[in-house]
């Protein structure tokens, strides 16, 4: 076999997916496929570890392992075409995502800064930012952009949103929200992308970052008095366990305190604990 073949610490390593994991696959769904070595360990051929990596990134993306995992590479076209058909870009997300492909993070932040200019925050927001974010996750869990493509985009970004967002507040007023995300929800892009939309329209806004635990968010309700908690969920946070945290968020602040929710993961939740209000875009926002 001319082909490399790699061991399964290697695999491990380079598709995130623990070896129990897939040694449980092999069995349960005939994939991955390892040969053994002289020594009788496990090691994988390199177009399996491609493919590996496909799987881990729709299962990202919140599909499950059983839907995923037994498919061969022509399925998965089948699949990821189904997910992520082909649209037109917008001028200002065309231009920023063949910059991050082609340039450094400078040129990349200064791209953003012209298009933010002429924009203003709001429009910059839901026409640029919130598309651009959605082509680079669709493109990212189809193998067409590199993963450090994505984390530059990330890292330019919350740093460019952050100074923004700090000079809008320096005249913020009244109502006051709090924003975190819960624990075991590590994306926080779209907590900034909901800050820097408050803020343009003169909101103040406490953003505590990702992975606080629920007292943590009750006790900063109280130093900050708080009128509002926003909280997202992205669409691979546990889908089982969004409305009981929920629940016990409510049950834990006072009843005049709002509470928010948004995310691509808050959109598969019907059924509303009362006191909680959903939004399904930054355009319309209960503010």
């Amino acid at each position: 076999m001319n082909e490399q073949c790699l061991n399964i610490g290697t695999v491990e390593r380079d598709t995130g997916i623990a070896r129990d994991t897939l040694r449980i696959w092999e069995r349960r769904y005939g994939f991955p496929e390892p040969i053994r070595n002289d020594k009788g360990e496990r090691i994988y051929p390199e177009t399996q570890l491609r493919r590996l990596q496909r799987i881990r990134r729709l299962l990202d993306q919140g599909l499950r392992p059983g839907k995923v995992v037994g498919l061969n590479d022509a399925d998965l076209d089948k699949l990821e075409a189904k997910l992520y058909p082909t649209r037109p870009l917008n001028d200002s997300v065309a231009h920023l995502l063949s910059v991050l492909q082609n340039t450094d993070g400078l040129e990349l932040e200064s791209a953003i800064s012209k298009i933010y200019q002429q924009q203003g925050m709001q429009t910059f927001i839901t026409d640029t930012i919130a598309p651009l974010l959605n082509i680079v996750g669709e493109r990212w869990a189809m193998g067409k952009l590199q993963v450090f493509e994505e984390h530059l985009l990330s890292e330019v970004l919350t740093r460019f949103l952050n100074c923004e967002i700090s000079t809008l507040q320096k005249t913020a007023m009244k109502p006051r929200v709090l924003l975190a995300t819960l624990p075991g929800e590590k994306h926080t892009l779209g907590l900034l992308m909901l800050a820097a939309t408050l803020s343009s329209r003169n909101i103040s806004v406490v953003n505590l970052g990702g992975e606080v635990p629920l007292d943590q968010i009750v006790a900063a309700v109280d130093r900050f008095d708080a009128d509002i908690i926003g909280v997202t969920f992205s669409s691979t946070y546990q889908y089982e366990h969004i409305r009981n945290n929920l629940i016990e968020l409510r049950e834990s602040i006072v009843e005049d305190v709002d509470i928010w929710m948004g995310g691509e993961g808050a959109k598969r939740l019907r059924k509303l604990p009362t006191g909680v209000t959903k939004f399904t875009s930054l355009d319309v926002l209960p503010c």
